[in-house]
């Protein structure tokens, strides 16, 4: 027995006779649309988003913006987009800053490196060479490379 909703949705899926959904249509000013699978989906979820918003206030019940967050609710479901805070905002851009102050500082900190020591982190970070291909180019082991790149980026972080 259909709801009283589902009767007067203005979407729908076609099935052939295996079952097999075939067509996804959305009535928009009395004219049926064809759509794609992830478009279907994206309306129907706003729909019942919307459905389910009506229902708790024709029950008269109250919607806490507080309560939701306590419960866990996430806001994208009632339609509510998160506003950054101010505060967070703030924290943000001075990370964003602190990040620009440590990028300008690894030219000096590269050129500061011995020559063997720079080819190596220009290979794996600039190059793109896995630390395995870095290895059999120098005829050593994975591991020896991984320690040598660690102690490598420790000395550069204490100079940045």
């Amino acid at each position: 027995m259909k709801q009283k909703w589902q009767e007067s949705r203005n979407y729908r899926r076609f099935k052939n006779e295996k079952g097999e959904v075939v067509r996804r249509v959305i009535t928009v000013d009395e004219q049926d649309i064809e759509v794609s699978e992830e478009v279907f989906l994206a309306y129907s979820q706003a729909e019942r988003r919307e459905r389910y918003i009506a229902e708790e206030v024709e029950q008269g019940l109250v919607l806490s913006l507080d309560k939701l967050i306590e419960d866990g609710v996430p806001l994208q479901k009632l339609g509510v987009e998160p506003v950054e805070s101010a505060e967070d905002s703030v924290v943000e851009l001075e990370r964003k800053a602190e990040r620009f102050q440590q990028l300008c500082k690894l030219p000096e900190a590269l050129a500061a490196l011995a020559d063997s020591d720079r080819e190596l982190i220009e290979s794996l970070y600039f190059k793109g060479m896995s630390t395995r291909e870095y290895a059999r180019f120098l005829g050593i082991s994975q591991r020896a490379v991984i320690k040598r790149r660690d102690r490598i980026l420790k000395l550069m972080k204490k100079n940045i």
